[in-house]
């Protein structure tokens, strides 16, 4: 290539063996393009606007009639919905379901049947519902995905309302908690423990751990311990055991109450007395103090004892003998040399 083939090659072209002779030469030069120059005119760019707003107005003004359409066939079934949702909240409420069922399936209903509606307008006044989908589609996955722990909470609490393990007012243990159910929402249940606290539980927690509903079935079983001397009368200690218990306000007869003997102490013979309340925490508290303090009365009563830890320390008479050790005679003492 000689020089005439390199002046007349493109500027953006590098030349094997041109020498840029001690200058530096940019790799990027600037190209006259009359369409660049074109953009970066202000007018222009007003051009375009114009020409975008005005093809946007001549197809609305196109499918006017469609989007008239599609606004009062949105209003009509807008209507519908609200009157859709309120029978179904009164058939719900005559039927004594739940309220935060109630709520829950009201919620869940207006917003399908709204979805569905708004997709239905807009597919009459033209709009491309399957982008939309896909649209919505995007964006409820990307809400997935920030919010994993909020909407698993919100399954759970579902789920919870579904298969309804607990209800208001009930007794349960979980997660080494132990109180009242206060109340029940889609992503917390409140739990009053004995002593007043209030305890925010999510929803996912109480669903994923063992669960225990103490008022569940209505009755509650209750055990206390009772000890009695090991030179009294067991046989007759049983009997005397449950005549007491049975006796007691608020102890139930059915099941009847059970004693048994359960262990061999240091210093008694142990009992275990079983017996059957309502499953009101109160109840069970007030019943449990009663039974203890009829067994005490009545051993007392039968002139049992229910004796307390003793220990007998014995100690030999004989003389304590201690034998002298044998200990070698000192060597005799050196003898003085003057």
């Amino acid at each position: 290539m000689d020089r005439a083939d390199v002046a007349a090659a493109p500027a953006y072209l590098a030349v094997e063996g041109d020498e840029p002779n001690g200058t530096d030469t940019p790799i990027l030069r600037d190209v006259d393009s009359p369409e660049l120059s074109e953009l970066a005119d202000p007018a222009t760019i007003v051009q375009l606007i114009r020409e975008a707003l005005a093809e946007l107005l001549g197809d609305i003004i196109t499918r006017l009639p469609l989007i008239i359409l599609a606004a009062i066939v949105l209003t009509i079934l807008l209507v519908i919905v609200r009157l859709v949702i309120g029978g179904v909240k009164r058939g719900m409420r005559r039927a004594n379901v739940d309220f935060t069922v109630r709520r829950l399936v009201a919620n869940l209903l207006r917003i399908t049947l709204l979805l569905i509606v708004i997709l239905f307008s807009l597919a009459i006044a033209g709009v491309e519902v399957g982008a939309v989908l896909a649209a919505l589609g995007l964006i409820g996955l990307g809400i997935a995905l920030a919010l994993q722990n909020i909407l698993e909470n919100l399954l759970s609490g579902v789920l919870i309302l579904l298969r309804k393990p607990y209800d208001r007012g009930e007794v349960v243990v979980t997660n080494d908690l132990e109180g009242y159910v206060e109340d029940i929402d889609l992503r917390v249940t409140t739990i009053r423990s004995y002593d007043g606290t209030l305890t925010l539980v999510p929803n996912s927690d109480i669903f994923n751990a063992p669960l225990t509903n103490l008022t569940r079935r209505g009755t509650r079983r209750s055990t206390v311990e009772v000890g009695i001397d090991y030179r009294d009368d067991h046989v007759a200690a049983i009997d005397l055991l449950r005549e007491a218990t049975m006796v007691v306000d608020g102890v139930l007869p059915e099941p009847e109450p059970v004693v048994l003997m359960v262990g061999l102490g240091d210093s008694s013979v142990d009992y275990a007395v079983r017996f059957w309340t309502v499953a009101d925490m109160p109840t069970v508290v007030r019943v449990r103090s009663a039974v203890l303090s009829a067994c005490k009365t009545a051993i007392e009563d039968a002139g049992m004892t229910i004796p307390w830890p003793i220990r007998t320390l014995a100690a030999d008479k004989t003389p304590l003998q201690v034998a002298a050790p044998d200990i070698p005679p000192p060597p005799p003492p050196a003898e003085l040399t003057g």
